[in-house]
């Protein structure tokens, strides 16, 4: 029976039956959770691929290149009851063979995309919540001990333990379960381009997608291309993670077919033919000029010519037309990635507006909120199984030492972990101690806030803990700066033959009129 293609096509076609019942059954179901509906999301999809791969099998059995097919239905049309009683034989005589293997039917494996999830567990809550009145010794009634028996077997529904930790390990913290974006990282590589403007995290969110405002020779450093293609990668990733059920291929076609009529008329947003004058462009040097005489300069300068041999001995490329081709190509791979990330944040934009509003009310909380709703946002299918024993007396709520139990109240007090220090910067977070405090202002996290502040992480700003404060010393470090270069000249004194003392612009201007 294994090499019957018949009953091959027949197990596959009972596969896609099955599993579209089990998406009909999953889609009917009222779910309040985002956690439950995000699982629910992903078996779908798990579905829907084991029903595309049981098409691709009927299909390709259906070609019959082999001819196993054709025979097999030619044998069973002209001896039916010999094959039928053929193939009962070859039952009868594996299971005589096997006797102790078990049978799963396919049935069991897909009841449990019938059980509402979020009943179950409402069930179960309450179940749990008779059984702990049985033990305080009230007297149960007839009809909570019948249907207590009834339930006695776990109902098996598709979310599991392993589900619920695969969900947790594949969004960040700050995803959230799908429900905002995390572009932090991206917002670094954004940093890290050269003559990129400072924006705080937030003003990047709001503007990460407005590409045209870049200009032409930002686009041309190195850094950024693979910034755009970190972007297009988290993107593709977060949609493939928080959206398995979304049409993102067919919604790239789309904005690829609109992208390519607006490339052949050059009107692209950020890459219009007014933008880039090939005539003021040194594509050998990757430089823009935006002036004929400077560019006439350029190509004329011994760097230049340097550099179009230097090209052409290690590329092979002399002909000018074809390093302009190229540099087109390029072009149009970094103008298609901008109007994907485009699409990609057109399609997210209730993600992304969630995600600027829950910075700003995240940064308004105190640490103790932030933990309250950190616990309050635990996954489901916690263990409450725990032994009462191994339960920590800590009245005072000191800190955990390295073994799990309260440090002793001598070196809470000796460090100080009764005052706390807050940090505006940081996001009000609170730190136990002046040590804790102090190390706190060297470390990436204060570092990284203070930088997008565009404010540098000296030690002239070590214990500023205020973006106001931060911000002013700045201001006056600027200030300063500029004075101390305006007042360069009156530093230096001149001294001339008859032992005169003049500072440096006096001197010289004494000296240009032949006074001295």
């Amino acid at each position: 029976m294994e090499n019957s293609i018949i009953e091959q096509q027949r197990q596959a076609f009972e596969d896609i039956e099955r599993a579209e019942v089990a998406i009909v059954d999953m889609m009917q179901q009222n779910l309040s959770k985002h956690r439950y509906r995000l699982i629910r999301e992903h078996k779908i999809s798990e579905l829907l691929d084991q029903v595309q791969s049981r098409s691709r099998l009927i299909l390709e059995l259906e070609k019959d290149q082999s001819g196993k097919r054709r025979r097999e239905m030619e044998s069973i049309a002209e001896h039916q009851l010999e094959e039928f009683h053929a193939r009962l034989g070859e039952i009868q005589d594996y299971h005589r063979r096997n006797p102790d293997v078990i049978v799963h039917p396919p049935e069991l494996e897909y009841a449990k995309y019938k059980a509402n999830p979020e009943q179950v567990e409402q069930d179960q809550n309450a179940r749990a919540a008779k059984r702990l009145k049985f033990a305080d010794n009230e007297e149960p009634s007839f009809e909570d001990i019948l249907d207590d028996s009834h339930h006695s077997e776990n109902v098996q529904t598709y979310v599991g333990e392993d589900d619920n930790e695969k969900l947790d390990t594949m969004f960040s913290g700050d995803e959230r379960l799908g429900r905002y974006v995390d572009l932090n990282e991206q917002h670094e590589l954004y940093l890290n381009i050269k003559d990129a403007d400072r924006l705080s995290y937030l003003e990047y969110l709001t503007q990460f997608d407005s590409f045209e405002k870049y200009p032409r020779a930002l686009k041309r450093l190195p850094g950024y291309k693979s910034y755009v293609l970190s972007l297009d990668e988290y993107f593709k990733g977060f949609f493939a993670r928080a959206k398995p059920l979304f049409d993102l291929s067919g919604a790239l076609a789309e904005a690829r077919q609109e992208f390519d009529d607006q490339w052949a008329r050059q009107a692209v947003p950020g890459w219009e033919a007014s933008d880039d004058s090939n005539s003021f462009v040194c594509t050998t040097c990757n430089r823009q000029f935006e002036k004929d005489t400077t560019y006439n300069a350029h190509m004329k300068s011994l760097k230049h010519q340097k550099a179009v041999k230097r090209a052409s001995e290690q590329a092979g490329v002399s002909n000018a037309s074809e390093q302009n081709h190229s540099l087109a190509d390029g072009n149009c791979d970094i103008a298609w990635t901008e109007t994907a990330i485009r699409t990609y944040a057109r399609i997210l934009a209730e993600n992304i507006r969630d995600t600027r509003a829950n910075i700003e009310r995240r940064q308004a909380l105190t640490e103790e909120e932030r933990q309250q709703e950190l616990e309050e946002e635990e996954p489901e299918f916690v263990n409450d199984d725990d032994d009462e024993d191994e339960q920590i007396y800590n009245p005072l709520n000191l800190p955990l030492g390295w073994d799990g139990k309260p440090i002793p109240f001598w070196l809470y007090k000796l460090h100080g972990l009764g005052v706390k220090f807050s940090c505006e910067i940081c996001g009000n977070a609170i730190y136990r101690g002046r040590k804790a405090y102090e190390k706190h202002f060297v470390e990436t996290r204060h570092a990284t806030n203070m930088r997008r502040l565009g404010i540098p992480n000296t030690r002239q700003f070590h214990g500023i803990a205020s973006i106001n404060e931060a911000q002013g010393l700045w201001e006056r470090i600027q200030q300063e700066n500029k004075k101390e270069i305006a007042n360069a000249d009156t530093f230096e004194e001149y001294e001339d033959s008859e032992g005169n003392v003049f500072n440096k612009k006096t001197y010289m201007d004494l000296k240009r009129q032949g006074l001295i």
